[in-house]
């Protein structure tokens, strides 16, 4: 939900009919939930990990993209993007997932313009977040099979400090 007060606008994410206190390392259900266009990468695999405050962001990010992009007016515009999205399912809706951070996103409508900025910082904040653990991983499968020792662990809670609620929340206080 959205709401504007002068210049700032506030959002506030309101689903809590699974929520589970902070410290709870197990998953609060024996089901998968979620509105897949919007989940989380890690969340739509096979077997998905605990979930974190990080897919929670990453599914808002999307949720801003879905909006920005295929809605103008209150109506949604002809031959929207990220269709496929909502048309796909599992392995090729993550493979789908996986290129959109890697690519440019889908300009916003004109309505929603100075949102565009949000967009951009947002989806680098994730896909650096996501090369990060990816360069971690390819450096821990070169250390193990050489034998070599690997001491630093990765931090996935953040995908190495990258996707944190406090940038979040930066990259949204900034000025449009």
């Amino acid at each position: 939900m959205l709401r504007k007060e002068g210049d700032k606008v506030y959002a506030v994410l309101n689903d809590f009919d699974l929520a589970v206190s902070a410290d709870v390392k197990s998953t609060s259900s024996k089901q998968r939930t979620g509105t897949k266009p919007f989940m989380a990468i890690d969340l739509l695999r096979p077997d998905p990990p605990v979930h974190m405050c990080r897919h929670d962001l990453e599914s808002m990010f999307y949720v801003l993209v879905w909006i920005t992009s295929r809605f103008h007016g209150g109506k949604e515009i002809a031959d929207a993007p990220l269709q496929e999205w909502a048309d796909q399912g599992g392995a090729t809706l993550v493979d789908k997932k996986h290129s959109f951070i890697l690519s440019e996103p889908p300009p916003p409508t004109p309505e929603f313009d100075l949102l565009g900025h949000w967009v951009v910082s947002l989806q680098t904040m994730i896909r650096d977040g996501f090369s990060a653990r990816t360069k971690y991983r390819s450096e821990l499968a070169v250390a193990v099979r050489s034998k070599a020792m690997y001491a630093p662990a990765f931090e996935d809670e953040t995908l190495g400090g990258f996707v944190t609620f406090d940038m979040f929340a930066a990259i949204l206080d900034a000025k449009l």
